[in-house]
């Protein structure tokens, strides 16, 4: 069977593992939406092909509306492919290996390296994470939003632990990284993690339990019956599903509680990301309908006193329509009533 041709764009294919190249879908770039000064940082899982790699971060670029710095996490084939994995999770965290900090430090007492020479050399077994190591520690705090899938997550731990054993916590301190169907355990202390996994996704079963419940969950993917999902696609299709979990509590499709000036307060972050609000939006009415006028009401509330996203929410019928409608479920407020002409004036 021929191999399913993968639209890419017209964009640059990466050639070689840790090749770095910025993607931005067409269609994105088109649009109002489109913020031409933020681009954040990605890297591809396992038994990618570059095109793979490609169409991966399109659908980021199209999801976050910005720029995407993709750093190419190359395929030498599913078995090599693992075993790299199995490096890579052992790099510094393993039970037999030493700490990044520790690396760098017996390196350059035995060796006479400096530290960053000892962290590169280090890294250099897996040329993708030598490539992230030098690309994040030049970027001057551009790529504040790392994003990353698979195998990526831990070629990201491992990089980000270098350059702490090498600049100290300023070099990650604030850094907020992105996971998606992660496998790895340990993450240096600093970053703002954010993670999601589909509840049947193996890869994620291998980072242990999360005792700590903060690991955004999703049952099924979007577009098959088939629950056991890994792809990053389907990450991104399902990604108001994953927003929406990170505030609500429950399972099996009930919701118990939802957290929702939190939600108000991530929606009103995306600025003037409005395709993605409303595809929010669009979600929390359907699945979430009980919470979704409050949700609307502080949103609403939040984004009165921020005229940068009010002069573009004046041309977003669609939005204000969902928005409507949400602040309209159930037993309307006066609070709600006044929310809903504040937004039929705009």
């Amino acid at each position: 069977m021929a191999d399913r041709k993968i639209d890419t764009q017209g964009q640059e294919i990466p050639k070689h593992d840790g090749d770095a190249n910025d993607y931005a879908d067409l269609g994105a770039k088109e649009s109002p939406y489109f913020d031409p000064n933020r681009t954040v940082f990605f890297i591809n899982g396992m038994d990618n092909k570059p095109e793979e790699h490609v169409q991966s971060a399109l659908a980021l670029s199209l999801v976050q509306m910005c720029t995407v710095r993709g750093i190419f996490n190359a395929s030498a084939g599913a078995v090599r492919d693992f075993l790299q994995c199995i490096g890579d999770k052992n790099q510094f965290d393993g039970p037999l290996s030493l700490s990044a900090r520790n690396a760098v430090d017996v390196r350059t007492v035995f060796d006479g390296q400096l530290a960053e020479e000892a962290a590169r050399n280090a890294l250099r077994r897996n040329m993708c994470q030598l490539k992230a190591f030098d690309e994040l520690r030049a970027s001057n705090r551009r790529y504040c939003e790392i994003f990353a899938h698979s195998q990526g997550n831990l070629i990201l731990s491992n990089a980000l632990q270098a350059i702490m054993a090498v600049d100290g916590p300023k070099g990650i301190s604030g850094r907020v990284v992105h996971t998606f169907g992660s496998p790895t355990v340990n993450w240096p202390k600093g970053i703002v993690k954010i993670e999601q996994g589909f509840t049947f996704d193996p890869v994620t079963w291998l980072a242990g339990f999360d005792d700590t419940w903060a690991i955004s969950k999703v049952g099924m993917p979007a577009t098959s019956i088939n629950p056991i999902t890994h792809g990053f696609l389907e990450y991104m299709k399902r990604d108001p599903a994953f927003v929406v979990n990170r505030y609500r509590w429950g399972g099996l499709g009930v919701t118990f509680s939802l957290d929702t000036d939190g939600l108000a307060k991530c929606l009103a972050a995306m600025g003037g990301n409005f395709r993605r609000i409303k595809a929010i939006f669009d979600y929390i009415v359907d699945v979430h309908s009980y919470y979704s006028d409050d949700v609307a009401l502080a949103y609403v509330n939040l984004i009165k006193t921020r005229p940068s996203i009010l002069n573009g929410l004046k041309n977003e019928k669609a939005l204000k329509a969902a928005m409507i409608k949400a602040l309209n479920t159930g037993w309307v407020t006066g609070d709600e009533k006044k929310a809903v002409a504040f937004l039929e004036a705009l």
